[in-house]
């Protein structure tokens, strides 16, 4: 066979390949041209505030300004954290250390879900038009617009984008941003640690003689964030998320991501 005959197609294929990895290019960088996001903006739009309220935890578990009990509780640590806190991570703190003893994460969940500072997060996606105002007709009023949810697959995108470098000096800064960003994106399961991933995926125990819930078909289910919202339930643990990517813990907290 000729050799022309044989790179015809080859080039063709390259031509084509170039062409569409720039119109990708193209359209991911007109999808969302707004402001730089939080972990916790990303985590709202993804997750609702269940997952702001895993993505608080993580950050003040690792942070060290708090400390994760196997049996699914956290305490406050006596030192006060170093940098600064994002407000709602400032007002989960302060839920933990109210009480003594620290608080379950499932019921912290619950309680940083009603905080001031989750309603002025959700207020700012409000502003920057990533959710729809109250009286849209959402069910769930955190349920990110077409705006969100470019946002959401930008972020994404450039997610996998910066764990794909190949490993070079970084500061640890950089690092534990990275790590939170993903467990806002994906869920608690980007957790590396996996005993703490266990501890802030711990279910509140049933009630002795209490049949355990129904579990939804993972495959094909589409349960609306909305519920999980409202039951307290994370859209990072145990669940398929509603976001397209990796929901819940994988399928169990302690399992690999």
């Amino acid at each position: 066979m000729d050799i022309v005959q044989i790179l015809i197609p080859i080039v063709a294929l390259v031509a084509v390949t170039v062409l569409f990895a720039l119109r990708l290019a193209r359209h991911s960088t007109r999808a969302y041209d707004g402001p730089e996001l939080t972990p916790y903006d990303l985590a709202m739009l993804a997750g609702g505030p269940p997952r702001v309220a895993d993505t608080a935890m993580a950050a003040l578990t690792e942070g060290k300004a708090a400390r994760a009990r196997r049996d699914g509780w956290l305490t406050r640590v006596r030192s006060e954290p170093t940098g600064s806190l994002h407000p709602v991570a400032q007002e989960t703190l302060a839920l933990i250390g109210a009480r003594s003893g620290g608080m379950p994460v499932w019921e912290l969940r619950r309680e940083a879900a009603g905080t001031p500072a989750m309603a002025a997060l959700a207020a700012r996606l409000r502003d920057l038009g990533l959710i729809d105002p109250p009286g849209s007709g959402r069910a769930d009023p955190t349920h990110p617009n077409r705006t969100g949810q470019a946002a959401l697959a930008h972020y994404r995108l450039r997610h996998r984008e910066e764990k794909s470098l190949p490993a070079r000096p970084r500061d640890h800064v950089a690092v534990d941003a990275l790590n939170l960003f993903g467990i806002a994106l994906y869920g608690l399961h980007q957790l590396g640690d996996e005993e703490l991933r266990a501890v802030l995926c711990a279910e509140e125990p049933r009630p002795a003689g209490a049949r355990p819930a129904a579990r939804l078909r993972r495959r094909g289910s589409r349960r609306s964030r909305s519920s999980s919202a409202a039951s307290g339930s994370s859209s990072g643990c145990g669940s398929s998320g509603s976001d397209g990517g990796p929901g819940g813990c994988g399928g169990g907290c302690g399992g690999g991501s």
